[in-house]
């Protein structure tokens, strides 16, 4: 039993070079005498057969241009989109850095401050509107298509 397995295994390998007639004719005549022999790779092969024949049968249905009109305005909306968000993101940060840079205007510019000080606590605080401004955009994008938000805790 185990030395029909290992010819069978061998076999199954070289089917598909069978069929697509990359077999020397050595190779050939051992799968064809193998499947007339062995019921089950000769319905592997034969199966494998039909599968081929099937696909290459097959043709593509060709869209109406009318999908095809919906298809790019679906792309063009996402990006859109997507150049909005970032565009929108820019501008909040920018906004808030210039309202975070106004009231403490006198502390960057107090000499009595140290400069180490001044500039982690402006590197801080661009952070922080930055961190802001990624949460609350994600928040409002997954707010749309939040599959769990009508659950009450």
């Amino acid at each position: 039993m185990s030395k029909v397995k290992p010819a069978c295994e061998e076999i199954s390998v070289l089917m598909m070079g069978l069929m697509d007639n990359e077999l020397d004719e050595n190779q050939k005549k051992m799968v064809l005498d193998h499947l007339a022999s062995c019921e089950k790779c000769a319905a592997e092969y034969k199966a494998f057969n039909n599968l081929k024949k099937e696909t290459s049968e097959m043709k593509l249905k060709k869209l109406p241009e009318m999908y095809w009109d919906e298809y790019w305005d679906h792309v063009y909306n996402k990006l859109e989109r997507g150049f909005a968000w970032i565009i929108l993101s820019l501008g909040a940060i920018l906004i808030f850095s210039y309202g975070a840079y106004e009231m403490t205007y006198e502390f960057f510019f107090d000499n009595t401050i140290s400069l180490f000080l001044r500039v982690s606590t402006g590197i801080f605080t661009f952070g922080i509107i930055v961190l802001t401004v990624s949460v609350l955009r994600e928040k409002l994008m997954i707010r749309h298509i939040d599959k769990y938000r009508s659950i009450k805790r």
